[in-house]
């Protein structure tokens, strides 16, 4: 009953944050600031990820989904934890306020858990270009499925081969 009702309600949001915002691609050239929305599990390699965002040679800011932990894992990444999540599992009213006066070119939801409050946080963030590996809530308009087994480095370079295949 809970899950519906947290459905529901990010369907409500998604939709009122696609009205807000121009959608349009961008070249992997033009764009300039993105926003990593990823999960915690087994497969995270914060090293090669940290050598993936320095060799992209863009400004990318880690939104990091923990939220079985009761701290945050990482100091340099936004980390969301258990304090962080409504009743709903949901962001709670201030993390999606704040979300709002981000700005970025683009948006990769890359998580592997917690599909509404990535769904959530991909939504509330303003990006004219959002991505990811399923469209459940209508908050991305460019999907990459992932490969089994799922390997985070991987998807990202897939993601930004097509990318670069746009021409804008």
């Amino acid at each position: 009953m809970i899950n519906k009702l947290a459905e529901i309600t990010l369907r409500s949001q998604v939709a009122k944050d696609n009205l807000a915002l121009p959608k349009y691609f961008l070249s992997w050239d033009k764009i300039e600031k993105i926003a990593l929305v990823i999960s915690k599990d087994e497969t995270i390699n914060k090293s090669a990820l940290d050598k993936f965002i320095t060799d992209s040679q863009k400004y990318v800011e880690v939104f990091f989904i923990e939220l079985n932990s009761k701290e945050p894992s990482f100091g340099d990444w936004k980390c969301f934890t258990k304090k962080d999540k409504s009743i709903l599992s949901l962001p709670k009213k201030p993390i999606t306020n704040d979300l709002l006066n981000k700005k970025f070119d683009l948006v990769i939801n890359a998580s592997n858990n917690f599909p509404l409050f990535a769904s959530a946080i991909t939504s509330a963030i303003k990006a004219p270009v959002k991505c990811g590996q399923t469209n459940g809530f209508n908050e991305v308009q460019l999907i990459i499925q992932k490969t089994v087994p799922f390997n985070l480095i991987n998807y990202l370079n897939d993601v930004v081969k097509y990318l670069k295949m746009i021409k804008t």
